[in-house]
């Protein structure tokens, strides 16, 4: 598994771990997109609980993370929970080989994002106004529409 280049069909490699609530959350739609896909794109599935030095190898820093590959490379790796649609969208984009319109982030998370940075530079607002934290809620929310355009 370490080795992606023994995947030559285009194929998307999830990781995961049993008690991640994300990774239990997506299964269900990850599965029913999978089937749908099944013959432009194969699903492996890791566990990295027990196979931590193959996650390793890959780099995997948390769970769930998809990792595609196309022709033995990785041409994209997402980290994160996905909705049906975005996982539909991404293994559209993997069976064609071109994943450079899929976002690397997911729409909930620029979600979060946004309204943390938000709610954070209205808090230092009303606290005084502390402008450090005005400041990071700016950024973090900037991030956020930054990561939105750029997809």
């Amino acid at each position: 598994m370490s080795d992606l280049a023994s995947y030559t069909h285009p194929t998307l490699v999830e990781v995961m771990t049993p008690r991640c609530v994300e990774c239990r959350a997506m299964q269900p739609d990850l599965d029913t997109v999978a089937e749908g896909h099944r013959d432009m794109v194969d699903l492996v599935v890791l566990d990295a609980t027990k196979e931590p030095e193959r996650a390793a190898a890959l780099r995997v820093r948390g769970t769930p993370t998809l990792i595609a590959v196309k022709d033995g490379v990785e041409i994209a790796r997402f980290v994160g929970r996905r909705s049906r649609t975005e996982l539909d969208e991404l293994f559209a984009a993997v069976a064609a080989g071109d994943t450079d319109d899929v976002a690397s982030t997911s729409r909930s998370d620029r979600l979060v994002w946004g309204v943390g940075g938000i709610l954070l530079a209205g808090a230092g607002l009303l606290a005084g106004p502390s402008w450090i934290l005005v400041l990071m809620g700016a950024g973090l929310a900037g991030y956020a529409l930054l990561r939105s355009v750029a997809g």
